[in-house]
Formats: structure tokens, C-alpha cells, sequence
């Protein structure tokens, strides 16, 4: 039986991560005991979703422990607006998208532990509709970016109360970005084509955290991912005409930094009940641009996000021996300036409200449910990347991005021997 389980880890840890990609862009659902939380879990840190959440909290996890699971994301958005002095309007498709996530923890002696994590971290997954006017923005009918995080951890107890975590961080990353070519009655009556960009890139990182116990009731945590700066390279494919006189077509190259990402966190227990609030920073305005070298004439713009705060706290009551109950709730600001709010990712702020369930059966399984709904606010569209021409004002679609918001649903099933 435990040969059996470690193929089937084996197995999950690189074919699941390939299976999927994820709506939004910074994704923190990561295990279903924090989701049901609010995400606020750095300083708890009691389970294997640690290792993404706040690694030196492994030191607290007895034995060796796998937790495998994954989050359903349902997301939709819709578009008001005018173009050419005509009403038009759009929506994304109904989509579920999976995020799936793998831990495994084993304590290696009464100070060191070991950890590993797969999981995707970031990810974008815009689909409209093809019939909407915006398909010939960049990205207007599809844009999709996903990484695939390999996360290997060790923490040290240095004293009964304070732990420290270093870990490496393998990423890959890709990208695909889909559109419509200029439409017949703005390029000679030539007939509008799919343009289609598709590229990867890998990348190296690190990570480190810290964990502290203060009396019986109150843990604190700090965790730490620096920046990963991605050289991608791909192909943008397209058999309009277009492409003989334009550069939009052809091999490319395009720098992305993802943004680092630091979570302070404290938590309160006292006999049944545990509370947390958390503080993550993501510094976006390293994300200043997706430009594809080589192809000139896409009309990509800078993106010049702002860095954001996101809060998030979260209870837990102990019912009896074999539930918990969990509820939260988010604040969590948008980082896209009004003047660079693009089809590719319309977010603005948003509440988040997330309720949970824990079941214990017996020492050896755990299994965690959460859902969280996502509610964001409306955004108002005028600027160039509404320009349908590239560096025309008078092509310009605008408008409103209304109704956003997700239904998310996530599962962890823990194993202890």
C-alpha cells in the first residue's frame, strides 16, 4: 500500500499541474483549510499546505504527511460599452477552471523537517466570447498565463518556539494570448483572421519564512518569495494577409517578472476557537510590461501595476473531536491603475467571503472542504488598450467591465503515517 501511494504522488505531482491554468493572476488557494479561512494561514501553518503558506511552519507536523488536492475557480465578467457610436456588449465563457496543489512533509529528527510543494501560483484565464467587439484587442478573446511551481523546503526549529525555512523554487511558465486580426472595415476589406501567440519559459528562485510561538495562545509567521523574472519565447501564428505587411507574426521574445510576494500573519487560539489575520504585499510594479520583441505591431502597452495589499482573516471552531468549522473574509485591492485596465484582466477591488468544514477520521486522514465567493468591483474602460488600431484614438472601444465575480470550491485530502 504505501508503494502504491507514493507512484500515485509520484504520478499526481507532474501530470496535474499540467492540466490546468487559473483565473486571476496571483492565485492563493492553495490548500482548503486556509481557503476556508480567507486564506489567512501563515501563521497557523499546522498542516502540509505550509510549505506554500509559510514554510517553517512544517516543524509543527508530525511523522510524514501528503496532502493532495485542488480548487475549482468559476469566474465570469461582463462588458458594456461603445464603439463607432454603437452599443456593444460581451461576456466571458462558463468555464470551471482547476488549480490542483500536492504537499508532502516528513520530519527528518526533532529539528529538521523536509518539505515539498507543487502547486501554480500565478495564473490568468480570460475567455470572451468570440461575437464581442473587444476580440480584436490583444488578449480580446483569450489570454491565458500559467506557472507550474516545484517547491522543495527545509525547516530548522532553532529553539521550542522559533522555526526557520529556506526552500528552492523551479518554476515553468506559459503563455498563450489569442485575437482577431483588424476587422475588414478597417484594413482594405481584407477579412479578420485568429491570431494566435504561444510561448514558455523556465526559471530559477528561492524562498524563506519564520515561525514563532509566543505563550500557549499566540503563533506568528512571515514568509518571503522573491520576484521570478521569466524570459519567454514563443511563436505568434496567423494566416491573414495581414502578416506580409505587418510584424505579427514570427518567433518572439518577452520578458515577465512576476511580482514578490510577502505574507505577515498572527494568530490567537484559545480552547475551541482560533483566530488569524494576515497581511499579504505583492509587489505588482515589477510587472511593467508584456511586450513581444519581434512583433511591433501588436498592440501591446505597458502595464505599470501599482504594489497592493491584500487582508484576510479567518476563524476556526473546534465542534468536537472529529469537525471543524471555519469562515473568513478578504479585502483584496486591485493593482491595475484606471488608465491600464485591459480585456486581459479587468480586476478592481474585491471582497472575498469563504466559509469551511474540516473532518478528522481518526490519526491517519484529514479531509478539508471550503467555498469562496468573489465579488469585484465594476471598472470603467477608456484608455489605448481599447485602441482596435494600434496608436488610433478613433478606433477606440470603451465602456464598463460589470458583474465580475467567481465561485470558487476547493478539496484537500490529507494522509498521516
Amino acid at each position: 500500500m504505501f508503494r502504491r501511494l507514493i507512484l500515485i504522488i509520484a504520478a499526481a505531482c507532474f501530470i496535474l499541474p499540467s492540466a490546468a491554468f487559473a483565473s486571476g493572476f496571483a492565485i492563493n488557494e492553495q490548500g482548503a483549510k486556509a481557503l476556508g479561512m480567507g486564506g489567512a494561514f501563515a501563521a497557523q501553518a499546522d498542516d502540509p499546505t505550509a510549505v506554500y503558506y509559510n514554510p517553517a511552519g512544517i516543524t509543527q507536523l508530525e511523522g510524514t504527511q501528503v496532502s493532495l488536492g485542488f480548487s475549482l475557480i468559476q469566474p465570469s465578467t461582463e462588458f458594456e460599452g461603445q464603439y463607432f457610436g454603437g452599443s456593444v456588449s460581451g461576456e466571458t465563457e462558463d468555464k470551471t477552471f482547476v488549480i490542483p496543489n500536492l504537499y508532502i512533509t516528513t520530519k527528518i529528527n526533532d529539528r529538521l523537517s523536509f518539505g515539498f510543494g507543487s502547486f501554480i501560483n500565478f495564473g490568468l484565464g480570460m475567455d470572451w466570447k468570440d461575437d464581442w467587439a473587444g476580440a480584436y484587442l490583444v488578449g480580446g478573446r483569450n489570454a491565458e498565463i500559467a506557472t507550474y511551481t516545484f517547491n522543495p523546503v527545509l525547516a530548522y526549529r532553532v529553539t521550542n518556539d522559533l522555526s526557520l525555512a529556506a526552500g528552492l523554487v523551479y518554476q515553468r511558465m506559459d503563455v498563450t494570448i489569442e485575437s482577431m486580426t483588424t476587422p475588414a472595415a478597417l484594413a482594405s476589406g481584407i477579412p479578420s483572421s485568429p491570431l494566435k501567440l504561444e510561448g514558455d519559459s523556465d526559471a530559477w528562485g528561492w524562498n524563506v519564512a519564520a515561525h514563532y510561538k509566543l505563550g500557549k495562545n499566540w503563533r506568528f509567521g512571515l514568509s518571503y518569495r522573491p520576484e521570478m523574472k521569466h524570459e519567454v519565447e514563443g511563436t505568434s501564428k496567423t494566416d491573414s494577409p495581414l502578416a506580409a505587411v505587418y510584424e505579427i507574426s514570427g518567433d518572439f521574445k518577452a520578458d515577465i517578472t512576476l511580482p514578490a510576494v510577502t505574507y505577515v500573519a498572527a494568530a490567537w487560539s484559545n480552547g475551541k476557537w482560533t483566530f488569524e489575520f494576515d497581511g499579504q504585499y505583492t509587489q505588482w510594479s515589477s510587472y511593467d510590461e508584456l511586450n513581444p520583441e519581434g512583433l511591433s505591431d501588436i498592440g501591446v502597452k505597458p502595464k505599470n501595476w501599482d504594489d497592493v495589499w491584500a487582508l484576510r482573516f479567518g476563524g476556526q471552531y473546534k465542534l468536537n473531536e472529529m469537525v471543524d468549522l471555519r469562515a473568513g473574509i478578504i479585502r483584496d485591492y486591485s493593482p491595475i491603475p484606471d488608465e491600464w485596465v485591459d480585456p486581459m484582466l479587468p480586476s478592481g477591488d474585491r471582497w472575498l467571503y469563504t466559509v469551511g468544514a474540516g473532518f478528522h477520521f481518526g490519526k491517519s486522514f484529514d479531509l478539508d472542504l471550503a467555498y469562496n465567493y468573489l465579488d469585484d468591483e465594476n471598472r470603467k474602460f477608456d484608455n489605448e488598450a481599447g485602441n482596435i488600431v494600434k496608436n488610433t484614438d478613433a478606433t477606440r472601444l470603451t465602456g464598463e467591465f460589470k458583474n465580475t465575480d467567481a465561485h470558487i470550491f476547493a478539496v484537500n485530502l490529507t494522509y498521516k503515517f
